[in-house]
């Protein structure tokens, strides 16, 4: 016994602190040995400075297992430990000493018996430690080491004093761990209730191999006999025992154990994974007991050298109970569930004026909140939280139709399901021996993304054709449920395509939520706004040109006849063969477009040229003639001097064409110019 003290009240942490480290002598107020009245009987007493009760003399543990240098460097830090070398005499000669016992396992046929966890490979005749690359200042060779050069470049204990040389690293040796005395291995998958229940520290021997001791009553030891038990020292009971199946190995890291009692649930005989590790809760526990952060579990990458960081990586977590032939519930009892439709309009491949339909690509994501699953290792990106073919299957997913899809053209080029996270994971378990980051349900949301190409009705309305503007839509129908069971909630729409196509431009793009049938229907709707400068271009202008063709005409000498002629009935045939082109480009309508108005006038301007044509050569020339000179008729017997009837038969083919190209028909294509101008920008 060395000291005791009692107190009447709580003490605070620095002062614990600093008993626990023998940094200061406190005194109980009730009771404190230094000061009381004892009696001693058959005892004797020795006073020593209170640091001396805390001597710091290093510990180690030796492996009698050969490994190579860098896998005894890695066991250590396994074990949380580093590979030892000491430092002083003391420690080199308690390390000889321990490793006397294990001359057998160890030494051999060779004087070589402990790899030391130092090396000169770095630079020759530096020693270095393997942990910390640190310069060791304590030696202890042999007579005539170190002698190797750079060919041997790791330290060894001699098996026959505490003497060091120096050999190649290619070898494979027995080695010691020294315990930091900072960490601890903690045991993980049974039902303490306490995290100090779980911490375990490499300790001494048993049975020839070292022991890991629990900090309270539980002990992990070699029986001897291919197998490690785990125990209950208080009870003296054994819990379970792990069987390697072979003389060498550790329990560090994640294995099947077999219960021996009835523990935390767990039937004897059951077979249960616990795992040995130094890793903390906020780490995760790879198959050999080395430890990588939680974030980087299941993202794709093998960041244990085991791989095992990427096995299991299902994503959704299903109750007992779970059901994926129903929707889950609404946010509150009775209320239905809400899904939150994303529509991508990616890009129109084609718009068919003739067929009044337009093929695009769509991706529709429907986001909902299932409340009957939790969620794993979930990270911020969402693309990284797809999940497996198995769980689609077995997760409830909604179901879409498209209600105006033209003869059923539609093929769904790719679909997916993933979480996208919104909230925090839990906290994590101190015994969880899967050691995975859960999530609830309100911090992670289901998506479903299917991406479709197919062909769309959209009702063309072609009267100011070219320029018009059609309006289009798509209908998506949430085909699960009626309405009282799902419905659609705050949706968007954008488009990601060009927005200027060879022949519209895409505008006015909005999406309107509402029901048919009691079912929820998503109408998403864009304006297609004709681009008609090309068309202006290839229409108008030649339009325009033929009709100035066919005015020029009238300019042409009366006696030319057979030119006029040929000239507008030529210049009426283009005409014509223009309008046939320009309408087999366009569906065929029931009611007049402003197109064929523009073409019937056109072609009846032309007409009317040809028979101002007809009526001219029909008529006088109109040159003078003698005052004196008058052609008598019957007709001028009875249509007096004067009278409008003798006046019409005086007008002449020139008086005809003067006023036909100086008035007449510049008036009718102003006057028509400007209604249909009208007409367009006003319908």
């Amino acid at each position: 016994m060395f000291k005791v003290n009692i107190w009447d009240n709580a003490l605070g942490d620095d002062v614990i602190y600093n008993i626990a480290r023998c940094k200061s002598n406190a005194q109980g107020n009730i009771l404190a040995l230094d000061t009381a009245s004892v009696e001693l009987s058959e005892a004797h007493t020795l006073t020593l400075p209170i640091e001396s009760l805390c001597p710091l003399r290093p510990s180690f543990v030796v492996i009698p297992e050969k490994k190579s240098p860098t896998e005894a460097d890695v066991f250590c830090k396994l074990a949380d430990a580093r590979f030892y070398i000491p430092t002083e005499d003391d420690a080199n000669g308690r390390l000889f000493n321990d490793s006397l016992r294990f001359v057998t396992a160890c030494g051999g046929k060779s004087y070589k018996l402990l790899f030391l966890g130092a090396t000169d490979e770095e630079e020759e005749g530096s020693w270095m430690t393997v942990y910390d690359k640190r310069l060791i200042s304590y030696t202890a060779w042999d007579s005539g080491e170190p002698n190797g050069g750079r060919k041997r470049n790791c330290l060894v204990l001699s098996k026959y004093s505490d003497r060091w040389g120096d050999v190649e690293c290619d070898q494979e040796l027995c080695f010691a761990c020294g315990r930091t005395n900072v960490d601890f291995l903690q045991l993980r998958g049974l039902c303490q209730d306490d995290e100090h229940q779980t911490r375990f520290l490499l300790d001494g021997y048993i049975n020839g191999k070292p022991f890991f001791r629990g900090y309270y009553t539980m002990l992990i030891f070699h029986s001897g006999e291919k197998e490690w038990l785990l125990q209950d020292t208080a009870a003296n009971v054994t819990v379970a025992v792990l069987l390697l199946g072979r003389e060498t190995g550790f329990p560090i890291g994640r294995h099947t154990w077999r219960m021996a009692a009835d523990l935390c649930g767990n039937n004897a005989g059951a077979s249960v994974v616990l795992g040995l590790s130094t890793c903390t809760t906020q780490e995760f526990m790879c198959t050999d007991g080395s430890c990588v952060h939680r974030s980087v579990r299941c993202n794709l990458r093998d960041d244990c050298t085991d791989g095992s960081d990427e096995e299991n990586c299902t994503i959704v977590h299903f109750g007992d109970s779970y059901h994926n032939h129903r929707p889950p519930p609404g946010p509150s009892i009775g209320a239905p569930l809400e899904i939150t439709p994303d529509v991508e309009l990616i890009r129109f491949s084609k718009i068919d004026d003739i067929n009044l339909a337009f093929n695009m690509e769509i991706e529709v994501a429907l986001l909902w909140t299932d409340n009957n699953v939790r969620y794993k290792n979930i990270k911020k990106q969402e693309g990284w939280n797809k999940l497996s073919s198995f769980e689609v299957e077995k997760v409830w997913t909604p179901d879409v139709e498209f209600l105006n899809v033209n003869n059923g053209e539609l093929l769904r080029l790719k679909s997916g399901v993933f979480v996208r996270r919104l909230g925090e994971a839990d906290p994590p378990l101190f015994t969880d021996v899967k050691m995975d980051t859960m999530y609830q349900a309100q911090a992670g949301q289901l998506v479903q993304r299917q991406q479709y190409y197919g062909s769309f009705n959209c009702h063309f309305g072609l009267f100011n054709y070219p320029f018009d503007t059609q309006s289009c839509s798509i209908l998506i129908k949430l085909a699960s449920a009626d309405t009282q069971v799902v419905v659609l909630r705050n949706g968007s729409v954008f488009y990601s395509g060009l927005r200027n196509l060879p022949k519209y431009s895409i505008q006015n793009i909005a999406f309107h939520l509402g029901t048919r049938s009691d079912y929820a229907v998503m109408e998403v709707t864009f304006d297609l706004e004709r681009r008609w400068s090309l068309l202006v271009l290839t229409i108008f202008m030649p339009t325009f040109l033929l009709l100035g063709i066919g005015y020029g005409t009238l300019y042409i000498q009366l006696k030319a006849f057979q030119v006029r002629a040929i000239m507008t009935l030529t210049t009426l045939l283009v005409l014509y063969t223009l309008f046939n082109q320009v309408s087999a480009a366009l569906p065929d309508t029931a009611y007049i477009k402003m197109i064929d108005m523009w073409f019937f006038f056109c072609i009846f301007l032309i007409f009317s040229v040809i028979v101002v044509h007809i009526t001219v050569e029909r008529l006088e020339p109109g040159e003078a003639r003698p005052a004196k000179t008058l052609r008598v008729s019957p007709l001028n017997e009875r249509c007096p001097e004067g009278s409008w009837l003798s006046r019409i038969k005086r007008i002449t083919a020139t008086q005809v064409l003067g006023v036909s190209r100086t008035i007449v028909f510049p008036l009718i294509v102003s006057v028509f110019a400007l209604v249909y101008w009208l007409a367009i920008f006003i319908f």
